[in-house]
């Protein structure tokens, strides 16, 4: 895909949505969805099957090494990386980057940068909502992409930081 998508459509609103003016994230098979708790592995299920179902290439869903992130992050945040195996290793720094914005409750952060997608919430709610709009975005990228049949081309995500909240 030699353009990736300019702008998403959502069913509902997002509180803020800026569009990043920089190298897209381009999706390959080697790119995970990484999570740092296991009680909200089963909501990765369906954005493993989107990729399943689009491209039949499921992608892994591996939770992120205690090595690689702080206690603290993990006591606090339910985090989402979708990156590679190398770049996940950076864990603290990516989240690091994000924490001077406020993250309420029932809220999600997400941005993608041209090397990983992060979801960033307090609880559950926020965390659920934000993989619905993942999930809304991903599928709008995957469709182009098969639209446009330019399949020796990457899939590729424009950079974005994103805020939903569930109220």
């Amino acid at each position: 895909m030699t353009k990736e998508l300019i702008k998403f459509e959502f069913r509902q609103k997002p509180k803020e949505i800026l569009y990043i003016d920089n190298k897209p994230l381009n999706l390959t098979n080697q790119l995970s969805f990484y999570h740092n708790k296991n009680r909200f592995r089963k909501e990765l299920t369906r954005l493993q099957n989107l990729f399943k179902d689009k491209i039949n290439d499921p992608l892994l869903a591996s939770g992120i090494r205690d090595t690689y992130l702080k206690e603290e992050y993990t006591e606090n945040y339910l985090i989402l990386i979708f990156t590679s195996k190398e770049k996940i290793k950076e864990s603290n720094e990516i989240v690091e980057l994000l924490l001077d914005m406020q993250i309420e409750k029932g809220c999600a952060l997400i941005k993608t940068t041209e090397d990983y997608m992060v979801l960033i919430s307090k609880e559950m709610t926020g965390l659920t909502l934000g993989i619905d709009y993942i999930e809304e975005i991903l599928t709008q990228i995957l469709d182009e992409y098969i639209k446009r049949k330019e399949f020796d081309e990457y899939i590729k995500v424009r950079q974005f930081k994103l805020i939903v909240c569930s109220n």
